[in-house]
């Protein structure tokens, strides 16, 4: 019922199938004046070999080419070439419809040119090498606007139709003149006359549906409305520029409104503190109740803060329906990427489908950032070869060049979602390799996240504010975010500055600190299972956590990090001194048994201050070689100026160790070793009935298998299971 549901949600999408509608095929014959279609459609259509008919794709766009007959093509297909297919906007599997074309006039004049980028390399006339085979006994039939490929001389060179006479279409016969003088025509202006239409917008089928059927439907078929009596008021609105944009709509109907960052003009009145604004949005709320209930008028409003705008927009008659354009999914960027590469040189190897899947969280404007980033990273590649200072660069390079699935992993590297921009952090390239020790914390954290994930960090303490509510909407915030960029980890670190239990803190300005710990349990109680979000907290005061946070469906796998042992300490010196210069004479297994209950911040600190000391002495007999240098004059000449403390010596790490102090003392060790220890008695000691669990089994099977067989047989006994 659901799938039934969802065709009648997107079935404006889906024209009605016509006999002449029909699903593009690729070619077999690659003549960009010809089509094919089999025989069966061809009678149908009542054509015949060698007729010239119109071909309708999108966009509004048409071209006429030749018919011929194809015993291969299916009833419901047509085979074209991909230029047909691009001065037609369409896309193999897409449909098109056909029409007898009539009388074409044979042309007496056609002007044709160049596209720019094509022509570089090309030598001769393009005239007698291009043109003149390409039409010569051919009569090919044309449009306006038109291009075309010439495959000759092993270059091919695009062509466009600037003008024909008589137009917009007709047949260039032998006597036809054919002009090629005048500048080439420029890509960038080409692309530029390419209308955006439904078809390049991807991931949003469902809300695009919609769209359609509020503003398409009304504008091209208000019989349709008027006949079921559900002709409402349209909804739009701006102060005296909104007058006029609602009386030149009105006038020029059927039209539409559209007001882009409409929470700018309209917020909501009882919290601006301007005057203008409360005006604007009483004449916009004046103007939508004025529109005449047939006026054709379609108000369309856009926000990406829709709980900003004022309340009495967002009622019936006003904004009737609100369409959320959210993040797409899998299947809807596999769609955006095809869009936005489908005019890229793309290698065989690229693979858009795991693509999609890596680009969790992406939109359409960070799929085209990422398209983008990959062809700058093949541009890159091929730097060495390119002369900047060239006014050209040669053809035989650009051939060369083709995006493939190394660039687009690049790129996945070093792009983020935009919703995620404020929040994400750089994950350090730290392997489990680098962290020693720590065996059973490490795999309990590597079940956590099983694959990459967009990451989340969050201080505690900057989701706190002054204003009542903030703090409670920067959580929702969050978490709002986080789903939409799901597979996500939300990592909370000090969470205890949020996370304090409830009642605890008699200082707190009006419970604010309550209400925040209230969001944040709602928050993950209304977390999907299907969502794929990941929460983490990380706190040195587990004591002050509220216990309604560490639930089972919440927080509810805590892990106690230790301080690190031998080996960890022995791997966090090597990790962090890797690259200094440290004297052979140096002994880290001693220095690492020395500093017993040292966290790895305080073996850092011990690595630098030793640098720092190494340095510090270079500095000063740098300066004392100087000095003698210039007290001597000539006679020091011969001096060698090695660096006289090449490495980091024993003697550094000796003064170093001196001076280090611990930061967790004996008493937190305390308190962190209770805590682990009440966790442990109250996961392996729960008792029910007085009876312990924590030598839970069950019991022999053999001693069971008469009461089972006795539940099975009591027939009066309701199966809760069937």
């Amino acid at each position: 019922m659901s799938d039934k549901k969802e065709e009648f949600n997107t079935g404006i999408m889906d024209r009605k199938r016509a006999p002449n509608r029909l699903i593009v095929d690729e070619a077999t014959n690659d003549d960009n004046s010809v089509i094919a279609l089999s025989m069966n459609k061809m009678e149908e259509l009542q054509l015949f070999r060698g007729d010239t008919v119109l071909i309708k794709g999108k966009k509004g766009r048409d071209t006429v080419c030749v018919v011929l007959q194809d015993e291969t093509v299916e009833d419901a297909s047509v085979r074209m070439n991909k230029v047909v297919r691009k001065n037609l906007r369409v896309r193999l599997g897409d449909v098109v419809s056909i029409t007898t074309c009539g009388d074409v006039p044979y042309g007496k004049r056609i002007h044709v040119l160049p596209v720019d980028d094509t022509i570089e390399g090309v030598t001769g006339n393009l005239f007698d090498v291009y043109l003149k085979p390409y039409f010569v006994e051919a009569y090919r039939p044309v449009k306006k606007g038109d291009l075309f490929l010439v495959r000759q001389a092993m270059h091919p060179v695009e062509f466009k139709v600037v003008e024909c006479e008589p137009g917009p279409y007709c047949i260039v016969a032998p006597d036809t003149i054919i002009h090629c003088e005048g500048e080439p025509v420029r890509r960038e202006d080409e692309e530029k006359m390419d209308d955006v239409g439904y078809d390049d917008i991807g991931g949003c089928r469902r809300q695009m549906a919609m769209i359609r059927e509020m503003i398409e439907l009304p504008l091209r078929h208000p019989t349709l409305f008027k006949t079921l009596g559900i002709m409402s008021k349209m909804a739009g609105e701006s102060e005296s520029n909104l007058r006029k944009a609602f009386e030149e709509a009105e006038k020029n109907a059927p039209a539409i409104i559209f007001i882009d960052e409409i929470d700018s003009i309209a917020p909501k009145r009882e919290k601006t503190n301007g005057e203008v604004e409360r005006r604007i949005v009483s004449q916009l709320l004046t103007l939508m109740d004025g529109l005449k209930q047939r006026a054709s008028v379609v108000v369309i409003g856009a926000t990406n803060r829709p709980n900003s705008m004022d309340p009495a927009l967002r009622r019936f008659g006003r904004f009737d329906r609100e369409i959320d354009i959210g993040v797409p999914d899998e299947n809807g960027r596999l769609e955006v990427f095809r869009i936005h590469t489908r005019n890229m040189k793309l290698d065989d190897d690229v693979d858009p489908e795991s693509i999609a899947r890596d680009t969790q969280g992406f939109v359409g404007a960070d799929m085209a950032a990422l398209c983008t980033e990959a062809a700058l990273q093949c541009i890159r590649e091929k730097m060495d070869v390119i002369d900047i200072e060239d006014e050209s660069i040669d053809a035989e390079i650009l051939n060369s060049m083709s995006v493939t699935q190394a660039h687009f992993k690049y790129a996945l590297g070093v792009s983020n979602p935009s919703s995620l921009r404020e929040t994400t952090v750089e994950v350090p390239t730290v392997s489990w390799k680098d962290i020693g020790g720590l065996e059973d914390v490490k795999r309990e954290l590597r079940e956590l996240v099983q694959y990459p994930a967009n990451f989340i960090s969050v201080k505690g303490p900057e989701l706190l504010t002054m204003w009542f509510g903030e703090s409670e909407a920067n959580v929702r915030e969050v978490f709002d975010k986080a789903r939409a960029a799901a597979p996500c980890v939300l990592f909370f670190d000090e969470l205890d500055s949020i996370a304090q239990q409830r009642g605890s803190s008699s200082g707190d300005a009006g419970g604010a600190g309550d209400r925040v710990m209230n969001q944040l349990l709602t928050e993950m109680d209304g977390m999907g299972v299907k969502k794929n979000v990941f929460i983490i907290g990380a706190t040195n005061r587990p004591d002050i956590i509220d216990p309604a946070l560490m639930r089972p469906g919440r927080l509810d796998q805590l892990i106690f990090i230790p301080m690190p042992d031998y080996d960890s300490r022995l791997s966090i010196l090597r990790s962090v001194l890797r690259k200094s210069p440290v004297s052979k004479d140096v002994d880290l297994n001693f220095l690492a048994q020395q500093t017993d209950k040292f966290t790895g911040a305080d073996l850092t600190e011990i690595c630098q201050r030793a640098a720092k000391l190494a340095i510090r002495e270079s500095i000063d007999r740098d300066m004392e070689r100087d000095r003698l240098r210039a007290e001597a004059g000539d006679e020091m000449e011969d001096i060698e100026e090695d660096d006289p403390v090449p490495e980091i010596t024993p003697r550094h790490f000796e003064e170093a160790v001196r001076n280090a102090r611990r930061s967790v003392s004996d008493r937190d060790l305390a308190q962190y070793s209770t805590f682990a220890q009440t966790l442990q008695q109250a996961r392996s000691h729960v008792t029910a009935s007085g009876t312990s669990l924590s030598n839970f089994s069950f019991p022999n099977r053999n001693t069971t298998a008469g009461a089972a067989a006795a539940t099975a047989a009591d027939e009066d006994e309701e199966d809760l299971y069937s």
